[in-house]
């Protein structure tokens, strides 16, 4: 196999029609100019040069190898080139993937944000649960995953890397004639009687979340109602059917007919966290990803 080297420094002599100016070019001694000439001379099995005055001129041999290699040379910088682009983040596509009310702020402004700085960079961005986000992290269909971690990211996700973005406070939603509705805070053990609005599609760890908070204040809440998603468990309670905690993530938009209040005491959240493969740290374009994740957190931090 011919050695890409050595093609250079046939190009440079071809071009140039001597060892010494070859070598200047190429910031080499003319001895290894010459050796490296000679070394490809035998890899091809044919002289490629002779002499011609003072200086070199290729042989028919020397002319067609170097022909190739002037393609073949071209191509090798376009790819370095074009690689470096991806690993600076000027050119590639990345993937996210994340869980649904983290859509309606978190995700955007990070997306945007990242668009408006990196505009060579495509950005796919898909919807799942956190379970499935970490499947599709791990087995590599996505690159980076915003999830709600079931437990200690350390131990969860061990085999990824974890950025901790923010904790996701929960707010007390409730009817907006609700007798405590006036109140700024609301103690959880105020509503200890009053029905609970469940919310379906939370995973798991949201739900324990809301149980323990409420196990703390000294009562398991009674659910009348499941709803589907977030928006539907405000619709419950703007109907005066229940009462809910809800993470402020899913509270971009407050629905007519409802308050959302603080808690009064210790005041339940959920860890939001961003995950990757340890090996895309070293891809420009994802960690610039991950901090403006980063950035929109923190913006989401100060709102809240």
């Amino acid at each position: 196999m011919l050695d890409v080297r050595r093609l250079r420094v046939l190009q440079a002599v071809v071009e140039t029609g001597s060892v010494t100016r070859a070598a200047a070019r190429l910031s080499y001694t003319p001895s290894a100019i010459s050796q490296q000439l000679a070394t490809l001379e035998r890899e091809a099995g044919l002289a490629l040069v002779e002499r011609a005055g003072r200086g070199l001129r290729p042989t028919a041999a020397g002319r067609l190898l170097a022909d190739h290699a002037t393609g073949v040379l071209a191509r090798l910088d376009e790819a370095e080139a074009a690689l470096g682009a991806l690993r600076d983040g000027r050119t590639g596509r990345v993937s996210v993937v994340a869980f649904s009310t983290a859509g309606a702020s978190l995700v955007p402004i990070a997306v945007r944000d990242f668009r408006r700085d990196h505009p060579g960079v495509a950005v796919d961005v898909a919807v799942a649960e956190p379970d499935e986000a970490v499947d599709r992290v791990r087995s590599g269909r996505c690159d980076v995953g915003i999830i709600v971690p079931p437990g200690d990211p350390a131990t969860v996700v061990a085999d990824l890397h974890s950025r901790h973005l923010l904790d996701d406070p929960y707010r007390v939603v409730l009817p907006a004639d609700h007798a405590l509705a006036d109140r700024a805070r609301i103690r959880l053990a105020d509503l200890a009687g009053e029905p609970w609005i469940g919310t379906a599609s939370a995973p798991g760890y949201c739900q324990q979340q809301v149980l323990d908070a409420c196990v703390a204040a000294g009562f398991t809440p009674r659910y009348a109602i499941e709803a589907d998603e977030y928006p539907a468990t405000q619709g419950y309670a703007a109907a005066g059917l229940g009462v809910a905690l809800v993470p402020l993530l899913a509270l971009g938009a407050t629905a007519p007919g409802v308050v959302v209040r603080r808690v009064d005491g210790p005041e339940p959240a959920r860890r939001v966290c961003a995950v990757t493969r340890p090996a895309l740290l070293e891809t420009r374009a994802v960690t610039a990803l991950l901090d403006a994740f980063g950035s929109a957190a923190a913006a989401q931090v100060l709102r809240s």
